[in-house]
């Protein structure tokens, strides 16, 4: 690490979450696109003391993370640790565990029969973005409607169909002219795909979801998510509202 004096001043003074011009945004997009569910959003955590300090209600029980995200999208708000989570995908994938030896040698994903063989559903595990992969584990999560959000968080997760989604992936090129790579594999669609990967990642990603977020939210047929991190959403919005019709 470079060495950090504590006489010298390094960058510029944060400034406050602005709560208001966020939601503010987040009426835009709802009106402009006619986005029917509210946004979620979702911040981690590294330590006890700064999971400690966050005053939202621990989850009571358990629930997969996909439960906890469609949760936060009716309204709900809490914050989670590895004991509150019943799906390790969803552990694995945002780092609140370490993975398992079953897991990454595609062994757990061969017994769903979604793949040929072995080696078809290992070469897909080493494929998906996961948290777990890097250091330090996440101590604990805090999801809830990105309107409640009282500081930054880290992703936003929206529910969307197809005509929709087209319109965030304009917004997203507006100002760049650049395309999203899109992260998607019908597998861990909230956890990694719209989660995981647009925190390690940087960029917005979208996803079909999966066989088990269907099943366990009962998502409609035509839903599907966009993930983007905190830094992106303001432009993504303002590309969306230049280029309505």
């Amino acid at each position: 690490m470079p060495f950090k004096s504590e006489k010298i001043t390094y960058g510029l003074p944060r400034d406050a979450y602005e709560q208001e011009k966020m939601n503010a945004l987040a009426d835009d997009l709802k009106g402009v696109i006619g986005l029917e569910k509210q946004l979620a959003g979702v911040q981690f955590f590294f330590t006890k003391e700064a999971y400690d300090a966050c005053e939202v209600q621990e989850i009571k029980g358990g629930a997969p993370y996909c439960v906890m995200v469609q949760k936060a999208i009716r309204g709900m708000e809490f914050k989670s640790r590895l004991e509150n989570h019943k799906c390790d995908g969803g552990t694995t994938a945002l780092a609140l565990e370490k993975s398992t030896d079953r897991i990454e040698s595609g062994t757990e994903y061969f017994s769903y029969n979604l793949f040929d063989s072995p080696a078809a559903a290992r070469r897909l595990r080493n494929s998906i973005k996961s948290l777990h992969a890097y250091k330090p584990l996440t101590y604990g999560i805090v999801v809830r409607p990105f309107v409640n959000c009282t500081e930054q968080p880290d992703v936003i997760i929206g529910i969307v169909n197809a005509y929709q989604s087209m319109r965030i992936v304009q917004g997203y090129e507006y100002y760049s002219g650049i395309k999203p790579e899109i992260d998607m594999g019908a597998m861990q669609g909230m956890c990694s795909e719209v989660t995981a990967a647009p925190y390690i990642t940087g960029n917005m990603n979208v996803s079909v979801l999966c066989p088990s977020t269907r099943m366990l939210c009962r998502w409609e047929e035509s839903d599907m998510a966009v993930g983007i991190p905190f830094h992106q959403f303001e432009n993504i919005v303002k590309g969306v509202m230049a280029t309505k019709y």
